[in-house]
């Protein structure tokens, strides 16, 4: 019996070790498994950080961008939301303009300005439950979260 080579779809990519033209039922049964449990894995590790930041008593709603913190809540917009969620992931750890513009909103083309902009408006927000020293300004480094929401900003 010849085996039937599939059309590849024009979207996808070949990832290391991956035949998309494979006709053989188990291989991709197999890559399945293997992405279901990447999956799997990687859902585990968001709800994970998701209770570590709700155990330092800051929840982020990502559906409507709010905050709350010590019984206050406040409605953030989703840059600021983005913010804060990227440096609640990578506390005591500074970030430079261009690297925030880039990995917290996959957006290297605002300024060092806008960028500086986005942090001060979000400090101020901070501000509103209790939380003014969070994000902190390491000289010539960038800017980061303090360390311990829990207890820093009580």
């Amino acid at each position: 019996m010849e085996a039937r080579v599939l059309p590849t779809a024009p979207d996808l990519t070949e990832l290391p070790g991956e035949d998309l033209t494979t006709s053989a039922l188990p291989e991709v049964a197999g890559w399945i498994a293997i992405y279901e449990e990447l999956a799997t894995v990687l859902r585990s590790v968001i709800s994970r950080r998701d209770r570590h930041a709700e155990l330092a008593g800051v929840v982020i709603d990502h559906k409507d961008h709010s905050l709350t913190y010590g019984g206050k809540s406040i409605r953030l917009t989703r840059r600021e939301a983005d913010l804060l969620d990227f440096l609640l992931r990578h506390p005591k750890r500074p970030f430079t303009s261009k690297q925030l513009a880039t990995l917290a909103w996959q957006n290297s083309r605002l300024s060092d300005a806008q960028v500086r902009t986005y942090v001060m408006r979000l400090r101020s927000r901070l501000r509103e439950v209790g939380l003014e020293q969070v994000i902190t300004v390491v000289r010539n480094r960038g800017y980061g979260i303090a360390a311990s929401l829990g207890r820093g900003a009580e």
